[in-house]
């Protein structure tokens, strides 16, 4: 893991990125939150629909998977593990494509996992900022791979569950059954 003063960042942006970590780590946390009570919202006031939950899920995704791309990038996080969270989206991705084309109305797939691995990235996410910008006991070390070990695990279920939708998928053209909302 990099120090701040290591980041891969020119000189101006890294200061800029040491000094304004506290608002990195507040907006993820708000961001992170806002997501977590937005679906409860709209279905408490029957606002709930499925374009509007496959929207949220689509921004999820965008957002989740650009800020692991993002990380990799800045030095924070290692490439071997953002290829053990950001290469079975590949995946997911696909069967999204597919099941959205054969499905009669704008909803994903859902698996099973995938409800736990998003809440473990949305964990993961502001973590890796905070133990690169103030954590340095030696137990956040320890934190770090135990939250990967149960992300990446989680992210292996998600991923087989996701390749059995896709051969399903792959075979004779039928229309899917209507999803939860995720």
């Amino acid at each position: 893991m990099l120090e701040p003063t290591e980041l891969t960042l020119p000189p101006a942006l890294r200061h800029l990125a040491a000094r304004l970590s506290a608002l990195a780590v507040v907006t993820l946390a708000v961001m992170v939150a806002s997501d977590l009570v937005d679906g409860r919202i709209a279905r408490r006031l029957g606002q709930s629909r499925a374009f509007g939950a496959a929207f949220d899920s689509g921004i999820d995704f965008l957002v989740i998977y650009g800020l692991f791309t993002a990380y990799f990038a800045l030095g924070i996080l290692l490439w071997w593990k953002w290829a053990v969270i950001v290469a079975p989206a590949v995946l997911m991705a696909v069967t999204q494509i597919l099941y959205l084309l054969r499905a009669p109305e704008v909803a994903f797939a859902v698996a099973p996992a995938g409800k736990m691995v998003g809440q473990i990235q949305f964990v993961y996410l502001p973590f890796l900022l905070a133990r690169v910008f103030w954590l340095r006991s030696p137990w956040v070390e320890t934190a770090d791979h135990v939250l990967f070990a149960l992300l990446a695990g989680l992210t292996a279920v998600n991923t087989l569950d996701y390749a059995r939708m896709l051969r399903r998928l792959r075979g004779p053209q039928r229309t899917p059954a209507a999803p939860g909302v995720g």
